[in-house]
């Protein structure tokens, strides 16, 4: 099907379905008959097509909120403290400071999410996608976080709720959407054992795009990533 990945046809739609149902590279390479590599390369693929399979503009209610992925401290062994060290000058931290790779997140409600790695989570870093990401007048839920400050005159309706006074729910306004996303891609991401930073973007956008089209049928989400890959190398050629 691509000129990157020598799979035929119904391979590939072996591999897709074995994907979707969660199954991981080494079960896909022995239930295929093709080597590890080959099999890495097109989860790759894949998963870089899912990336891009997402929400052009969010509007309704939407909720917004920012996480941290990385492992906790008493998982880590000695030496990925050390390493962990060395490459921030001091040891992670909950909460903000932290070492961890922040995340974004927008949450339609009923609907899709959308999510992203960011620097840092300032306004400056947050408030740009949420420009670019959610229809002027739309109704964003947040909690209290200052980035978060500005959006009514961005020509945001506004509402928080205050999680520091463990205020989590007040009438309508809450991000128990987005939090619940956070908690399953977390779950998700710790049963592989944790991910490298450098896959993070990868695997973020699987278990966005699997949220995303969760009430599909396994054959319509394997009709759609096989269509967007095609279509992708279809243009390259």
């Amino acid at each position: 099907m691509t000129n990157l990945v020598r799979l035929e046809k119904a391979e590939w739609i072996r591999l897709t379905d074995l994907f979707l149902i969660g199954a991981n590279s080494p079960i896909i390479s022995k239930q295929l008959g093709r080597d590890i590599k080959t099999v890495t390369k097109a989860l790759r693929l894949l998963r870089t097509v899912m990336i891009q399979d997402v929400p052009d503009v969010f509007e309704g209610v939407v909720e917004v909120d920012e996480t941290y992925l990385g492992g906790q401290k008493k998982n880590k062994n000695k030496s990925q403290l050390s390493r962990e060290k060395v490459m921030f000058g001091r040891e992670s931290k909950k909460g903000k400071g932290t070492t961890k790779q922040p995340v974004f997140g927008i949450l339609c409600r009923n609907g899709k999410v959308f999510a992203e790695l960011v620097d840092d989570t300032e306004a400056k870093d947050l408030v740009p996608i949420i420009v670019k990401k959610v229809k002027a007048g739309t109704r964003i839920n947040s909690d209290t976080w200052r980035a978060y400050t500005g959006l009514a005159t961005k020509g945001y309706v506004h509402r928080t709720v205050e999680h520091k006074e463990k205020e989590y729910v007040r009438g309508k306004n809450h991000i128990n959407g987005l939090e619940g996303f956070w908690g399953l891609l977390k779950r998700k991401l710790a049963s592989k054992g944790g991910v490298r930073r450098h896959y993070l973007p990868l695997f973020l956008g699987e278990y966005v795009w699997r949220y995303n089209h969760r009430k599909e049928e396994l054959v319509d989400q394997r009709k759609r990533l096989i269509g967007l890959i095609t279509s992708q190398f279809s243009a390259r050629s």
